[in-house]
């Protein structure tokens, strides 16, 4: 049995238990469920549908639990009160009208008034209203009082149902409707008025036919719709690109109920708000303990000393007023996490235009002294011009593969270093920005910039408390890849062969030998790591040992299974070991210890299946939409999936390719096909050359061009 029950404290009466009952049919009724309920109190009101039939209460038939409710009326001492007419109208018009939404009172002092069926427009159920007067001998009326607690009730519930919806725009289907369409809303809620007022089987079924109808014809009318827009869209239309990205991602979902650290839960969204508020002011907080306690102290004391000194140059200077600018942030899921922790959620910071102007201002200013004076280390590829993800990993791969070429075999360590952005020194940055000789004013403003920063959290339509921002940059912000490159400009850059690769904060290092033991490539890569973990410990970054990983690459024709060399000593990062791994994502390229790409290409294959699937709605068969926008959907939505870092992995084994290709369904249909246009996918550096020959990757086209006689890719159709 179902049920849901209040409070209600009167005057002039005990405190009354009123309890919506529902009891599902065909479960038997137990007197166990009863009792417990009549127990809830001194007075007690059961109401509501209890699925029991009795003749005694105006149902035609008696069913075996109308008859053991007959018989617990005098065992649990309580009152059955029912309506004078039926109360449930089945479906089924064979089936005759019951009484079976009733009321269960028991030592409730108040006299019934009147309890009677409501003919309003619902289901097949009729609402029953229930009035109780006043007790004998009671007050001459707290009827009044009992409405005015009523009323306070429903005032309070309505409080709060305003607090916590959501504003959801009204539909504008109905305006856009066809008249037929309205006429016919029109007569369906006709015949429900009707069949409402005198539920005969006729007017029952008159409307729900007509039900039928409408939703029939409203689907037909939007499969219309939908079909004509397929028709006419064009990729300059507004909805061209929203309606891909609708099919493309999941959708908004909410924020759950989080956890705290003290194991309590934040319900509602001012509690959800200040949980993620405090999760993102203890990230943009420097860890403790600090690292070194007497370098921090001599570079904060050296900062506060020259940031006082007048400045050298003639640069405009700026405000404080116009820099102190308050952001407001908002979470982002990161993908894998538990949505209940409050640590799961990435701080976007939402600046406003001023801000997000005056960013980009500085920015081009820094950048113009960083980057034309060639400051930032070659090392680095992030957020440079001409240096991407793809040609980061491109540059590890040709060392590995031509280890390969060489029987060498080369050990790198990849490191995940903990909440990047969130936990620079201010201090520190400026000190850097000094060292790399910025103009005095430039440093000035960028750290009055960063000083003194508060934010709130904005979740729903509620925001946190005002926090303030001990360290970081901001994250979302222009600015901050190039201060976080400023930042790590000075990393120790290995003198040993051992090879540095840096793009924004991920890092690794890697060295190869001819030796057969790679006892000697471990040592110069730990002196190397020794050395990082120090510079690491002096500007207070946190790297998570466990996080991070240890490969030894070798060449392999074959996939091989990964069995861990017990004999093989561990890297360790600050006395903690770092685990060995049989792969590792790479600025989102996977890297196995052979080289195969398998794992990759599975990976990137099942992406792209998935966007296929959700694109399947403008790119099936039976969409209208022309060849030329299907085109144009699968080029930026799903062959960018299947192509990023594709000179990274084009040395793979052909078989491996193919799982990249579309499969044929016979050779039938391979003849309707229109010609291929074969094109090569090769590394751009012949230093990336391979013994295995090279892979050509086919792509359906609509060029008439015979294989290998491709036009310019200027004047190609496929681009």
């Amino acid at each position: 049995m179902e049920a849901t029950g209040c409070r209600l404290a009167m005057t002039g009466h005990r405190t009354l238990i009123i309890v919506s009952v529902y009891l599902p049919s065909p479960k038997p009724l137990h007197r166990r469920d009863l009792k417990a309920l009549l127990a809830l109190g001194d007075a007690v009101i059961l109401f509501g549908d209890f699925n029991c039939k009795n003749p005694r209460w105006g149902c035609p038939v008696l069913d075996y639990n109308g008859d053991k409710l007959d018989r617990l009326q005098d065992r649990l001492e309580f009152e059955i009160i029912a309506p004078s007419t039926a109360t449930h109208f089945p479906h089924n018009v064979t089936h005759r009208p019951s009484t079976i939404d009733i009321a269960l009172t028991k030592g409730v002092a108040l006299n019934l008034n009147q309890i009677e069926t409501l003919h309003k427009l619902t289901s097949d159920h009729r609402p029953v209203l229930l009035k109780m007067g006043p007790p004998d001998g009671g007050r001459p009326n707290p009827t009044y009082e009992i409405d005015s607690a009523i009323g306070a009730l429903t005032s309070h519930i309505r409080t709060v149902v305003e607090k916590c919806e959501r504003e959801v725009p009204a539909s504008s289907d109905r305006r856009k409707f066809p008249p037929d369409i309205l006429e016919l809303i029109r007569a369906k809620n006709k015949a429900l008025r009707r069949a409402s007022a005198y539920p005969t089987p006729e007017y029952r079924s008159r409307a729900r036919a007509l039900q039928r109808e409408v939703k029939a014809r409203v689907q037909e009318f939007r499969n219309e719709c939908w079909s004509d827009l397929m028709e006419e869209i064009r990729p300059s239309h507004k909805a061209f690109w929203s309606v891909t990205k609708a099919l493309k991602t999941e959708g908004y979902t909410s924020i759950p109920p989080l956890k705290r650290l003290d194991g309590s839960t934040a319900l509602d969204d001012a509690e959800v708000a200040e949980c993620l508020a405090d999760s993102i002011e203890t990230q943009c907080s420097h860890a403790s303990p600090p690292h070194d306690p007497a370098h921090i102290s001599r570079i904060e004391e050296e900062v506060l000393h020259k940031t006082s000194l007048e400045p050298q140059d003639d640069l405009t200077p700026v405000s404080l007023s116009e820099v102190q600018l308050l952001a407001e942030v908002i979470g982002i899921h990161k993908p894998g996490k538990p949505r209940d922790l409050p640590a799961s959620y990435r701080p976007i910071s939402l600046l406003s235009g001023l801000g997000k102007l005056f960013e980009r201002v500085l920015k081009t200013r820094l950048s113009d002294h960083l980057l034309e004076k060639v400051l930032i280390i070659d090392e680095q590829f992030g957020f440079r011009p001409a240096h991407s993800c793809p040609q980061q990993v491109l540059r590890v791969v040709e060392y590995i593969s031509e280890g390969f070429k060489n029987k060498q075999k080369t050990v790198a360590v990849f490191f995940d270093v903990a909440k990047a952005f969130d936990r620079v020194w201010h201090a520190g940055l400026v000190h850097k920005l000094y060292s790399l000789q910025v103009p005095d004013r430039l440093v000035i403003i960028i750290q009055n910039y960063l000083a003194n920063r508060h934010f709130t959290f904005r979740h729903e339509r509620t925001h946190s408390t005002r926090r303030l921002i001990r360290a970081g940059v901001p994250q979302g912000s222009a600015l901050s890849p190039l201060l976080y490159s400023a930042y790590t400009n000075d990393i120790p850059r290995p003198t040993s062969g051992v090879q540095l690769a840096l793009f924004a904060d991920d890092t690794a290092l890697y060295y190869k030998s001819r030796n057969r033991t790679t006892l000697p490539t471990i040592r110069r890569l730990q002196r190397a790591i020794d050395e990082l973990g120090q510079w690491f410990r002096l500007w207070r970054i946190d790297v998570n040992p466990e996080k991070s990983a240890a490969i030894q690459f070798k060449y392999s024709k074959n996939r091989s299974n990964f069995v861990v060399d017990w004999n093989t000593p561990n890297l360790k990062m600050l006395n903690a070991k770092i685990p060995w791994q049989r792969s590792y994502k790479c600025l989102g390229v996977t890297l196995d210890r052979n080289l195969l790409f398998r794992e990759h290409i599975a990976r990137v294959r099942k992406t792209a299946l998935f966007y296929t699937a959700r694109l399947g709605a403008m790119l099936g068969r039976k969409s209208k939409l022309s060849r030329r926008n299907k085109r144009t959907i699968y080029k930026m939505c799903i062959r960018t999936v299947m192509t990023y870092a594709s000179p990274v992995f084009a040395h793979a084994a052909p078989t491996a390719l193919d799982r990249l290709q579309p499969p044929v369904a016979s050779a039938r249909a391979a003849a309707r096909e229109p010609p291929r246009c074969v094109a090569a996918i090769s590394p751009p550096s012949a230093n990336a050359a391979s013994r295995r020959p090279p892979t050509y990757v086919t792509a359906r086209c609509a060029a008439t061009s015979p294989p290998g006689t491709c036009p310019p890719r200027a004047s190609c159709p496929s681009f």
